[in-house]
């Protein structure tokens, strides 16, 4: 059994998990809602407890299902209609577009740096042992060329590369994410941790087929598969990359959200590490901003304005906020490009 406080309970509304004494008797079970009443009725308890979760790679065992649907789905290795529509807007991208918002240096920076990013990514789709000597030379490209651009930087867009979403968002994420752990003042080392992690946060979708992953309507079967992803990842990181297990439970737990409902388990608070709270928010940012969100919006403006509505129910207050301010959010961004043509 695992120790909790009810600290980590009042900032919910239900219950994500059921709740024992320390003699093992159930208080209350998941689902129940959170009332004022219990929570008085649970500071009198003194101690409390939830069953321990377990994250080492023995304790995350893969539905069978889910691993018969992955054998089974076809990959025709076919280009999906958003990639072929990403390549055409940046090759249409109007010239002012192409260059707003981003410094020289920061343009060549992410140019290189992306192209590496494209050759690991392609590289980790192959069988046999996976070199992270590239994950650490563009970790360190984006904290020593980019960070120290810092001062300069004032839209968010000067922190974005485009053309194939399934190249630039992980780079996009990463140094968002690394800007973001600098303005928190986290340590050089967390710093590169978090940047590293964020870098790798969906590469458990190497493991799904790009029919599914490229596909705008899923069926249910298919969600569940693609939410498999971070546990993939997780693993990955562990098993096949051998990194740490802080950098690994970033991509297990980036869609866990503090209210208990997100995946894989649907656990909340304190329980969701502070990494993969601020990796969270940074890949709803870019997913929005590349036309790739649950909802559409036009510019910067409109998908921070989106995050702010779902506020503390999806994101930790802290680091929504400080992501909010931490540059102008008013820049423009490619979304707005019918406006030039």
């Amino acid at each position: 059994m695992q120790l909790i406080s009810v600290d980590d309970l009042v900032n919910h509304k239900v219950l994500p998990f059921d709740l024992y004494s320390e003699k093992g008797k159930k208080i209350f079970a998941a689902g129940e809602l959170l009332t004022p009443g219990k929570i008085l009725q649970l500071k009198y308890i003194p101690n409390l407890y939830i069953e321990e979760i377990k994250e080492d790679k023995t304790s995350i065992e893969l539905d069978e299902e889910l691993l018969e649907i992955l054998e089974e789905l076809p990959d025709t290795g076919e280009e999906s209609k958003s990639q072929e529509e990403d390549k055409t807007k940046e090759a249409e991208k109007p010239r002012f577009l192409r260059d707003y918002g981003n410094l020289p240096l920061l343009q060549k920076v992410q140019t290189e740096i992306k192209d590496k990013y494209k050759n690991m990514m392609d590289s980790f789709t192959e069988e046999g042992a996976k070199d992270t000597s590239v994950c650490f030379d563009i970790r360190d490209s984006i904290i020593e060329e980019i960070i120290p651009e810092v001062s300069r930087i004032f839209y968010k867009s000067q922190l974005k590369v485009y053309g194939d979403y399934n190249y630039a968002h992980g780079i996009n994420v990463a140094m968002l994410s690394a800007l973001l752990a600098h303005k928190m003042k986290f340590s050089e080392q967390a710093v590169k941790d978090i940047t590293l992690a964020a870098m790798l946060h969906d590469i458990g979708k190497t493991e799904i087929p790009d029919s599914v992953l490229n596909k705008s309507t899923l069926t249910n079967s298919e969600l569940r598969l693609i939410e498999l992803h971070t546990k993939l990842g997780y693993k990955i990181i562990k098993n096949d990359l051998g990194l740490s297990e802080n950098i690994a439970k970033v991509a297990l737990q980036h869609h866990e959200k503090p209210d208990g409902s997100g995946y894989p388990y649907g656990i909340s608070g304190k329980l969701i590490s502070t990494e993969a709270y601020i990796i969270s928010v940074c890949n709803e940012y870019d997913k929005l901003t590349s036309g790739r969100g649950e909802i559409r919006v036009k510019n910067s403006k409109e998908a921070v304005k989106h995050l702010l509505e779902t506020g503390s129910k999806n994101f930790q207050t802290d680091v929504l906020y400080t992501f909010t301010y931490m540059t102008n959010y008013n820049d423009i961004t490619p979304l707005q490009l019918d406006l030039y043509k």
